[in-house]
């Protein structure tokens, strides 16, 4: 997302008691993020600040069994075999809203 959004956006995860491990505004950004770090979920914004759309990541960290949740404002997502299901929380969103598809998703098996 933007810049000051995605600094936003780690700092309410650290307030809800997470680490980030990294954020990433291109696909490549965030493959490079899944190589070099333990990641237990993430969230990914769909449409990505190259215009490009998380679907690659998303059908990684799928093949890779690591929970996801989509952060979008769009009202649906073109889901299917490049963009795996998964669990939106629309935006904007509370820190509330936030803390609940954390912990859904989680602990999800």
């Amino acid at each position: 997302d933007e810049p000051l959004l995605a600094m936003l956006l780690e700092e309410s995860l650290v307030e809800l008691g997470h680490e980030v491990a990294g954020s990433a505004a291109t696909v490549d950004q965030g493959m490079a993020a899944l190589d070099n770090a333990e990641v237990d979920f993430a969230l990914l914004d769909y449409t990505l600040a190259d215009e490009t759309n998380a679907g690659p990541v998303a059908a990684r960290l799928r093949g890779q069994a690591i929970p996801f949740v989509y952060l979008t404002g769009h009202r649906s997502l073109p889901l299917g075999d490049e963009i795996p299901a998964a669990p939106m929380l629309a935006k904007p969103f509370t820190l509330d809203q936030l803390d609940d598809a954390l912990r859904e998703k989680r602990f999800a098996a």
